[in-house]
């Protein structure tokens, strides 16, 4: 199999490669528009502009989120069969040595378009209606062993009953990724028998199946050594580009415009890797489809397209003149992008701090003791949680329970305040912090005002009374409304902030988003470390909002996010951040770069906290 498929990509590899580029730009052309369309219509019914965390999982679950995920789903898998048909047909054909190009194998497909488009959606459709029961159990799992207490007691104390749930979880998982593969070992020849032998596409499925039984397991050795096969190359290819950068960038900073070019060649080659795994991946699956249906599936008289047409195919001519011309284009093309980076880097650290449930690296989260150590460090902001007790106390909570923080599983709504204040909140950090009980919003805000300003986040476990009023007359009594700023991760809380104090602050935290989230009704926005990319931050800045970033906990990060633009770094140690803030001042444009390089490239420095 490795040889054929080898003498395939060998004979036909122009016009595998244009062919494969080509249907990566219509799938980009194509699915770029519809997947904003869909978005966009679905946000219009709904009335909101932005789907974040909460919505996403809302609208997965709503019958729209059910028909996008279709529709999408569908057009993406249904460009994948047309590609791979594509490419099959010009291996195949190589095979037997039928010359096929592009053009004339596009005209083939699109012969068959209709019949590729109908077996690719009863794949689909069987999948669905294979997966659903087992998505059910492992539902139902999660609901009878996991819902007792928060989800983060769960994770980070993993208890018995946690590891019972991973464990019939994962056998539930296995089991439903066994049947798909053996669906898909029985389908391997599917599209091959539409194409080749014009059997029509609703018996394509069960015929495939006949075709390929006794052969199952030898299929099965093939995808998995393909797989393995393109995981060793995408890996090796990653790791000799990081290794390239992490041992030729250090070595240009003697030279501006040395470093400006390095950069564009590591950047440029890391692109072009990519590239080409992701093709090599794509050809050598669809090469090794063919193999399959010519050696398992086909029959006698299977029918290969009668349209030869070499004329369409191309040819490269290698000549000094063009090489040196090509090395010409990426040098300047190497040093434009390393300009680009240099020149988009911000000189000026126009950034706030604050601390992440207090300082929460030194103390127990959510506490005075977490609280005055932020005040301590220098921060701007203490970010804190809050959620009304069974009496409508506003206390200052992160999970729904104690559990994680006391070991005591009490839900925050159905104690009183005095109740949950007769916990120790802090022995679980360490034994000097066993004096630490659930402090109340009025608490917190009597400890920061005039010293920090404060960042409230409103948590809801869907037994929400008053929250939002209760807290706006908390700050109002405190005299802080200036002082003081509220976020959530539900939108409609936020919202409702704003209709009963149209002048305060309001951001909208997300982890994930769908849709163009700089459009949130929201002044700032509080986004996790993947979300606030260079282009993130800048479109926010471009629509008047600032960016908060999360959890950012290492010197690397820290230094990176602020050079990306932030307007402020949420994060678990605001005295390393601080000591960040003074490391970049004494800075150069370099210096700050090969710190933004070490971040792209997964760098983590030895004294960051994470370590």
């Amino acid at each position: 199999m490795i040889r054929a498929v080898t003498q395939s990509v060998k004979s036909s590899w122009k016009a595998l490669v244009l062919t494969d580029i080509l249907f990566k730009a219509i799938a980009f052309i194509l699915l770029t528009p519809l997947v904003s369309l869909v978005f966009r219509g679905f946000l219009a019914v709904s009335g909101r502009t932005v789907l974040a965390d909460v919505d996403i999982a809302n609208f997965l679950l709503h019958p729209i989120g059910w028909a996008t995920l279709i529709v999408v789903g569908g057009a993406s898998v249904g460009l994948l069969a047309i590609e791979q048909s594509a490419l099959m047909t010009i291996s195949l054909a190589a095979t037997y040595q039928k010359k096929l190009g592009v053009l004339a194998t596009m005209r083939f497909i699109a012969g068959k378009m209709s019949g590729i488009l109908q077996i690719a959606t009863r794949m689909v459709a069987r999948t669905l209606i294979l997966a659903a029961p087992f998505i059910a159990i492992g539902g139902g799992i999660y609901l009878s062993l996991l819902t007792d207490h928060d989800i983060n007691y769960y994770l980070s104390e993993k208890p018995p009953r946690f590891w019972i749930a991973v464990v019939l979880i994962g056998a539930d998982l296995s089991i439903l990724a066994f049947l798909l593969v053996r669906c898909v070992i029985s389908w391997a020849v599917a599209m091959q028998l539409h194409l080749f032998e014009n059997v029509p596409p609703k018996q394509c499925l069960a015929t495939s199946r006949e075709r390929v039984l006794g052969n199952r397991k030898t299929l099965a050795k093939w995808i998995v050594v393909w797989g393995i096969a393109n995981a060793v190359v995408g890996s090796v290819g990653s790791g000799l580009v990081v290794a390239v950068g992490q041992w030729f960038v250090p070595r240009s900073v003697s030279s501006l415009w040395q470093l400006v070019l390095t950069l564009g060649v590591v950047l440029l080659l890391w692109s072009a890797v990519n590239v080409v795994t992701n093709l090599l991946a794509t050809i050598s699956f669809a090469v090794m489809q063919g193999h399959v249906y010519d050696r398992f599936g086909r029959i006698i008289a299977f029918q290969l397209p009668d349209i030869e047409e070499a004329q369409d195919g191309w040819s490269l001519q290698w000549t000094r003149g063009r090489v040196l011309s090509g090395l010409v284009i990426a040098v300047v093309v190497a040093g434009l992008v390393g300009i680009t980076a240099i020149h988009s880097v911000r000189l000026d650290d126009d950034v706030e701090i604050t601390a992440h449930r207090g300082a929460s690296g030194r103390a127990p989260e959510n506490t005075m003791a977490s609280i005055v150590a932020a005040i301590e460090d220098q921060t701007d902001w203490v970010e804190i949680d809050v959620q009304e007790t069974k009496d409508g106390v506003v206390i200052v909570a992160h999970d729904s329970d104690l559990k994680k923080v006391s070991g005591n599983g009490i839900k925050i709504w159905e104690a009183t305040a005095d109740e949950l204040r007769s916990i120790d909140i802090g022995s679980y950090f360490d034994p000097k912090f066993k004096d630490e009980r659930v402090p109340t919003l009025a608490d917190v805000l009597t400890a920061c005002k005039g010293k920090v300003g404060v960042n409230i986040e409103l948590k809801y476990y869907g037994h929400n009374q008053d929250l939002e009023q209760r807290v706006i007359d908390l700050v109002e009594q405190h005299e802080m409304v200036n002082n003081v700023v509220i976020m959530s991760l539900e939108a409609d809380g936020i919202r409702k902030v704003k209709r009963l104090r149209p002048k305060w602050t309001v951001g909208l935290l997300t982890a994930v988003a769908v849709g163009d989230l700089t459009r949130a009704d929201a002044d700032f926005l509080a986004v996790s470390l993947k979300l606030a990319t260079r282009a993130f931050i800048r479109s926010a800045h471009q629509k008047g909002k600032a960016v908060s970033v999360w959890t950012v906990n290492d010197t690397v990060a820290m230094s990176t996010m602020i050079g990306r633009g932030a307007d402020n770094l949420i994060t678990d140690h605001p005295d390393l951040a601080r000591r960040v803030l003074a490391e970049r001042a004494a800075m150069s444009p370099v210096e700050r770069i090969l710190v933004e390089l070490a971040f792209v490239f997964g760098a983590v420095p030895a004294d960051s906290p994470e370590q």
